[in-house]
C-alpha cells in the first residue's frame, strides 16, 4: 500500500509540475529593434519619391531627363502598394520637378502614343527646334496626304499645360497662314485629335498636358514654366495640391541616385514595409540612364548592401550599359 501511495505523488508532482511549466513561456521574446517595429506597423499609402540627374526611359525611344523630382508614389488600387513590375498600379504626384524631353524623344511620344490610332489626322510627325522655336513637319491625312510644317512658340497656360502657338504654317509648301486668316480658318478646323490622347487644339494653339501624355506611370502636376535650351525643352512642374513636404535623408552621397522612402513598396518577387530604398547610379559621370520596364535587369548587373538600420542601397549600372555588357 506504501507503493501506491508513493507512485500517487510522484504523478501529483508531475502534473503540478508540467501545469507549471505550462503556464510559463517556453521562450522569452526579444523585443524588435526600433526599426523593424516600425515597419510592422506600416500599411499601405504613398511612397515618399526624390530622383536627381536621372536619364528615365519612358519606353525604349522616349526619355525623360530628370535634373530634379520630388514627389510621391501613390497606388491607383485600394489597399494595394505601389509595384515596380506593373506600372499601372502607382502614379507619381509631383510636389517639385525640373524635366527636360528632347526633339527626339518628344517626336517618339506624340507618333507612339498621341497620334497612333486609326484615322488620326495628323501622320510621319516630325519635332526639331530651331532657336526658341518647335518646328513640327508630318502630313496632314485629308482626302490626299498634304505635307505641313508649322513653327511654334512654347508658353504655358494658367492651368498648368504647354501651348504651341504657330508663327508660321506652311502646307504643301505653300505658306497658308495669311490666308488661314482671310478666311477664318482656324487649325482646329482642320485638325482633330482623339480625346484623352493628352493634345487638344484652341483655335491655332497645340495644348500638351504632361499628365496624358505618358503612358503609365502618369504623372500628376502641372508645368509651371517652360523654356528651350541647348535644344531641349525644360519644364519647371509643381503640384496641384500643395503640401508640406517632409525632408529626405538617403543614407549615400551621390550625385545621380533614386530614393523612395515611406510606406509600402513592391519591387519583383518582394515587399518592402516602411520602405527605405536608394538606387544609386554605378558611374556618376553622367546621368542615371534608367528603365523601369527593365528593372530586374538591372539589378541582376548591379549590387545591394543592407543598413544598419534595416535600409537598403542597390547600385545599377546604366541602362544603355547593359546592351553591351549583358550577363
Amino acid at each position: 500500500m506504501r507503493k501506491v501511495y508513493l507512485s500517487s505523488a510522484l504523478v501529483l508532482l508531475f502534473v503540478a509540475n508540467a501545469a507549471a511549466l505550462a503556464a510559463q513561456p517556453r521562450f522569452a521574446a526579444r523585443p524588435l529593434p526600433r526599426a523593424l517595429a516600425r515597419a510592422a506597423e506600416t500599411g499601405v499609402g504613398p511612397v515618399e519619391s526624390e530622383m536627381r540627374n536621372v536619364d528615365y526611359h519612358v519606353d525604349a525611344q522616349v526619355v525623360l531627363n530628370i535634373e530634379y523630382l520630388r514627389g510621391t508614389l501613390r497606388g491607383t488600387r485600394q489597399h494595394e502598394a505601389p509595384w515596380f513590375d506593373d506600372p499601372t498600379s502607382f502614379d507619381i504626384a509631383i510636389d517639385s520637378a525640373v524635366v527636360a524631353i528632347t526633339p527626339t524623344s518628344l517626336t517618339a511620344l506624340l507618333n507612339t502614343y498621341v497620334f497612333n490610332y486609326p484615322g488620326a489626322d495628323i501622320k510621319k510627325l516630325n519635332v526639331t527646334i530651331e532657336g526658341s522655336e518647335l518646328v513640327q513637319t508630318g502630313v496632314l491625312d485629308k482626302a490626299i496626304n498634304l505635307p505641313f510644317t508649322i513653327r511654334s512658340r512654347l508658353s504655358v497656360t494658367p492651368d498648368g499645360r504647354l501651348r504651341l502657338h504657330p508663327t508660321s504654317v506652311r502646307v504643301a509648301g505653300i505658306g497658308v497662314r495669311r490666308v488661314m486668316n482671310l478666311f477664318n480658318i482656324e487649325l482646329e478646323n482642320m485638325v482633330k485629335v482623339r480625346p484623352g490622347r493628352g493634345v487638344t487644339i484652341d483655335k491655332d494653339d497645340f495644348l500638351l498636358a504632361p499628365e496624358l501624355l505618358l503612358p503609365p506611370p502618369h504623372i500628376k502636376s502641372r508645368v509651371k514654366s517652360v523654356q528651350v535650351v541647348n535644344g531641349q525643352v525644360i519644364q519647371t512642374m509643381v503640384s496641384r495640391t500643395p503640401r508640406t513636404v517632409p525632408r529626405l535623408n538617403p543614407a549615400q552621397k551621390a550625385r545621380n541616385y533614386m530614393f523612395y522612402q515611406g510606406r509600402v513598396l513592391r519591387f519583383g518577387k518582394l515587399t518592402m514595409q516602411a520602405t527605405d530604398l536608394q538606387i544609386v547610379d554605378a558611374d556618376q559621370k553622367d546621368p542615371f540612364d534608367f528603365f523601369l520596364a527593365r528593372l530586374n535587369d538591372q539589378l541582376v548587373a548591379g549590387f545591394s548592401r543592407n543598413l544598419r538600420d534595416y535600409g537598403l542601397v542597390t547600385t545599377m549600372p546604366d541602362f544603355a550599359d547593359l546592351k553591351t555588357n549583358r550577363r
